[in-house]
C-alpha cells in the first residue's frame, strides 16, 4: 500500500479492488461462493486495511544544516555547523526533541513554537503527526531561538513533502506571522557555512549590509549602544564579504514564504490582503473614543467652575493631542484617537490637582475610593463569560488597566516622603486609567467564534508565553547588557506572579509585552538604518495578514487590531515605538493559535474511542468491499436460480 508521510492515499482504492477481484477469482475456481466466505474476505480486507493505516509510518527523514556559534575559552565565538533532523510519526501533534550535545539554553520551547508557527502559517494538519526533531552538533553551541526559522521551514517541508535544497541554510528567529528575525554571530556562521560547503545562506532582512552612514541613533532608539552590538558585524558588508572571501551567496529574507521559496522553489506566498474592519468593533471603539475625548471638555469645565485657568503651555500640549485625535478620527483610527485624548486627560487632571493642591488626607480618601472602585469592577469582569477572542482580549485589557491602577495606589502608599506634586501625577494617571478600564467593558458585547477558553487552556497559554518571553530575554541578554534587558525581565516577573495568583489573562498580556519588547530589540540589532522602514513595512504586512485571516474566521482580535492601527500612526515620527506596538499587535492578533475551536460531537467521540481519520477510511473501504461482495453474491445466486 502506498503512503505519503505515513497516511494511506486515495489511489490505494485501485489496489483494494484488485485484491477483491483476486479473491473472487479464487472462489470461482473453487466453484462456490458462500456467504460465509464472502464475509470472511470482507473482514480480512478490513483488518488488512486498518492495520496498514494504523501502522504506516513515514520512514523518510528530513534534514537541514544549522549554523551556530560556540564559545571559546577566551570568550570569543567561532562559527560551527549542526544538523537538524525531523521525522514524522502518526500521532496527535506532540513534539519530541533530542540534542547532542545538550544546548546551553533550552531549545524545546523554541522548537515547539517554530513548529506551531509553521502549522498555523500554512494551515497544515499537524495534529495528525508527532514530530521528532534531532539536533546534532560537533561541540557545545550557543542555544536560543536562532534555529527557529530553520525548524519552521523544515516542518512545512515535511508536512507538505516538498523537494528541497540541502545546499542552503537559514539562520534567524521565527516570530508570529512567519516573520524572520535577526540573530547574532552572523559573520562567524557564514564562515562555518563556507567550511561546510554550502552554497547559500538566508539571513533576516537588513542584516547583511552595514548602515550607509554608520548612524545607529534611530535604529537603537531602544537605548542600545553601537558598542553593545557584535563588534565583528557592525560595519561589515556581509554579502560582499561572503562573496569575495567565502564563495558564498547571502540573501536577505523577510518571512517564511521567502525562505520556502529559496529552499523548495515552491510559490507558497500569501497574497496581500485587505483588512475588513469588524463593524461591531468600529461602533464600540468609536463610542469609547467619544467617551474619552468628551472627557477633555468635562475636565476643562470643572477647572472653569473652580476658577482655574489652564496655563498656555499645558493648553498647547492638550490641543496638540486633540489635533492628533481629530486626524486619527478622519482616518477611521478610533483607537489612536482615543489614546491621544487619554493623554490629554491626564495632562488636564494633573494640572487641576497641582492648582487645587488637595491635602494628604484628601489624597488618601481619593486613593481609597479608587481602590474600592477597582475591586468592584474586578468583581464585575470576573462574572463575564469568556467565550471568544474579543471576550478574552477585552478581559485582558480591562484587567491590565486595573492592575496599573493598583500599582499606582501601591506607589502612593510607598512614597509618603516625596513631594505632593508627584502624588498628583500618580492620582491623575490612576483615575484616567480606571475610567479607560470602564470604557473598555463595552467590548464584552461583541460576537465571535467560540473557542476553548477555559482555565486549563488559559493557564497553558500563559505559561507558554512566559517560556517564549524568557527564551527571547535570555537570547537578548547574550548580546546586550542585563541593564538594557531589565524592563523585559520585570514584565516576565509580573507574568510569573500573575500565573501564581491564577490571573492567567493578566499573565498573558505581561508575557506578550515582554516578548514583544525583546523581539523589537532583536529586530533592530545590527539592522541598517535605511532598512528600518522595510522592516516596519514587512511587519505591518504580516500583522495585516494575520488580522485578516483571523477576522475571516470570526476571531477578530480587537486589541491586536487596535495596536496595529496605533503602530501605523506612529510609523513616521516614532519608528521604534511603532515597531514595539507592531510586535504587540502580532502576538495579540495570533492569540487564537493557543486556543482550539470547540470540537464537534463526532470529533469528541473519535477522540474518546481513538479512531483516526485513516481508520475511518478503512471502515469506508471495508464497508464498500462488503457491499460489492454481497451484490456480486446475490446476482450470481439469482442467476443460478433462473438457470434452474
Amino acid at each position: 500500500m502506498r503512503t505519503k508521510n505515513g497516511i494511506v492515499q486515495p489511489e490505494q482504492f485501485s489496489e483494494t479492488f484488485i485484491i477483491l477481484k483476486l479473491l473472487l477469482n479464487h472462489y470461482e475456481k473453487e466453484g462456490v461462493i458462500t456467504m460465509k466466505k464472502m464475509w470472511l474476505s470482507a473482514v480480512l480486507l478490513l483488518v488488512l486495511f486498518l492495520a496498514a493505516a494504523a501502522t504506516a509510518t513515514a520512514q523518510k527523514q528530513y534534514s537541514l544544516k544549522l549554523l551556530a556559534v560556540q564559545e571559546n575559552a577566551d570568550g570569543s565565538q567561532t562559527g560551527s555547523g549542526a544538523d537538524l533532523y525531523l521525522e514524522l510519526k502518526e500521532g496527535s501533534g506532540r513534539v519530541f526533541l533530542d540534542t547532542f550535545p545538550a544546548t546551553k539554553i533550552d531549545t524545546q520551547i523554541s522548537t515547539r513554537f517554530a513548529k506551531e508557527i509553521a502549522c498555523h502559517f500554512y494551515k497544515l494538519s499537524c495534529d495528525k503527526y508527532d514530530f521528532i526533531y534531532t539536533i546534532k552538533a560537533e561541540s557545545n553551541i550557543i542555544g536560543g531561538p536562532s534555529a527557529g526559522a530553520a525548524i519552521a521551514a523544515l516542518t512545512a517541508i515535511a508536512i507538505l513533502d516538498l523537494d528541497y535544497s540541502q545546499d542552503i541554510a537559514i539562520t534567524g528567529t521565527i516570530n508570529s506571522g512567519g516573520i524572520i528575525g535577526p540573530v547574532g554571530g552572523v559573520k562567524e556562521k557564514l564562515e562555518a557555512a563556507s567550511r561546510l560547503g554550502l552554497d547559500t545562506v538566508l539571513v533576516a532582512k537588513g542584516t547583511a549590509s552595514p548602515p550607509d552612514d554608520k548612524d545607529f541613533s534611530e535604529v537603537n532608539a531602544s537605548g542600545l549602544n553601537a558598542s553593545e552590538l557584535n563588534a565583528s558585524e557592525q560595519f561589515i558588508n556581509l554579502t560582499q564579504y561572503a562573496k569575495e572571501n567565502l564563495s558564498l551567496a547571502v540573501i536577505e529574507v523577510s518571512d517564511l514564504d521567502e525562505v520556502m521559496l529559496y529552499l523548495t522553489g515552491a510559490q507558497l506566498n500569501h497574497k496581500e490582503v485587505i483588512i475588513e474592519e469588524n463593524q461591531e468593533y468600529t461602533e464600540i471603539m468609536s463610542s469609547l473614543q467619544n467617551l474619552l475625548c468628551q472627557r477633555i471638555d468635562k475636565i476643562e469645565s470643572e477647572l472653569k467652575k473652580e476658577g482655574i485657568s489652564v496655563n498656555e503651555s499645558v493648553l498647547q500640549r492638550v490641543r496638540e493631542q486633540q489635533g492628533k485625535s481629530v486626524n486619527a478620527t478622519l482616518q477611521g483610527d478610533h483607537y489612536s484617537a482615543a489614546s491621544y485624548c487619554f493623554t490629554a486627560n491626564i495632562m488636564l487632571r494633573s494640572f487641576y490637582y497641582q492648582e487645587k493642591k488637595p491635602s494628604l488626607n484628601t489624597l488618601w480618601n481619593r486613593f481609597s475610593k479608587l481602590e474600592q472602585d477597582v475591586e468592584a469592577l474586578d468583581n464585575d469582569i470576573s462574572k463575564e463569560p469568556i467565550e471568544t477572542i474579543s471576550d478574552l482580549q477585552t478581559y485582558i485589557i480591562v484587567k491590565e488597566r486595573l492592575n496599573d491602577v493598583r500599582e499606582q495606589i501601591a506607589k502612593f502608599k510607598k512614597l509618603q516622603q516625596d513631594p505632593e506634586q508627584k502624588f498628583y501625577e500618580i492620582l491623575s494617571y490612576a483615575e484616567e486609567r480606571y475610567f479607560s478600564a470602564q470604557a473598555w467593558m463595552k467590548f464584552f458585547s461583541m460576537n465571535g467564534k467560540k473557542l476553548l477558553l477555559d482555565k486549563e487552556h488559559l493557564q497553558q497559554s500563559c505559561r507558554q508565553k512566559i517560556s517564549e518571553a524568557e527564551e527571547r530575554q535570555q537570547y537578548v541578554s547574550l548580546y546586550i547588557s542585563e541593564f538594557d534587558a531589565q524592563n523585559i525581565k520585570e514584565r516576565i516577573d509580573g507574568a510569573i506572579d500573575a500565573d501564581k495568583k491564577g490571573e492567567y489573562e493578566l499573565c498573558l498580556i505581561k508575557a506578550i509585552q515582554a516578548k514583544g519588547d525583546a523581539n523589537a530589540i532583536l529586530s533592530v540589532m545590527g539592522v541598517r538604518k535605511d532598512v528600518l522602514v522595510e522592516v516596519l513595512d514587512s511587519k505591518i504586512l504580516a500583522v495585516k495578514r494575520v488580522i485578516a485571516e483571523n477576522s475571516a474566521e470570526g476571531k477578530f482580535p480587537i486589541l491586536g487590531y487596535s495596536y496595529y492601527r496605533y503602530a501605523t500612526s506612529l510609523k513616521e515620527e516614532e519608528s521604534y515605538t511603532a515597531l514595539v506596538y507592531l510586535e504587540y499587535a502580532m502576538e495579540m492578533s495570533d492569540l487564537s493559535l493557543y486556543f482550539p475551536e470547540e470540537k464537534t460531537f463526532l470529533q469528541r467521540i473519535s477522540e474518546r474511542i481513538f479512531i483516526t481519520e485513516d481508520m475511518w477510511w478503512g471502515f469506508v473501504v471495508g464497508a464498500a468491499g462488503s457491499l460489492i461482495l454481497s451484490q456480486i453474491f446475490l446476482r450470481r445466486k439469482k442467476k443460478k436460480k433462473l438457470s434452474k
